[in-house]
């Protein structure tokens, strides 16, 4: 399916949880979320542009075998900025990241599944205590930061 806007304010846990889904959405807005602002798992996603701000944990979280291709992202105030884990791919055209612990991430976390993938054309990450976080099964390709 397709969304056109998703506006979501001050949720208790996640902002937006898309499982097992194929679905493309132009814009999602996200001020405040207790947990993980965009929470996305098995499945397949195209995003055109996130806007994330004062994420509890990870703006974006992408796990369990899922493929996101995404244009944009505006991310500031979380822990994390981008993760994809556990057989995961993220292919990323512009990161604008700021206010974050970890910018990028790239992990496996249950035993059942491989690391994760990321691959970011335009990066800018300001304000962060770590640029990269990856462990050994994972891979983060960065073509260029701004």
């Amino acid at each position: 399916g397709s969304i056109n806007n998703i506006n979501i304010k001050n949720s208790f846990s996640d902002g937006l949880d898309a499982d097992f889904s194929d679905i493309a959405i132009d814009k999602i807005n996200i001020l405040s979320s207790g947990n993980d602002c965009v929470d996305l798992s098995y499945g397949k996603y195209d995003l055109n542009k996130l806007n994330l701000n004062n994420c509890g944990d990870k703006a974006l979280s992408v796990g369990e075998k899922s493929s996101l291709n995404l244009n944009e992202i505006v991310a500031e105030n979380s822990n994390f900025g981008v993760v994809s884990k556990d057989s995961s791919t993220v292919k990323l055209n512009n990161a604008y990241l700021k206010n974050l612990k970890i910018c990028v991430s790239a992990y496996n976390k249950k035993q059942e599944f491989s690391g994760g993938f990321l691959k970011i054309k335009n990066i800018d990450c300001k304000n962060y205590t770590e640029k990269k976080d990856i462990d050994v099964k994972s891979s983060i390709i960065i073509e260029n930061e701004l």
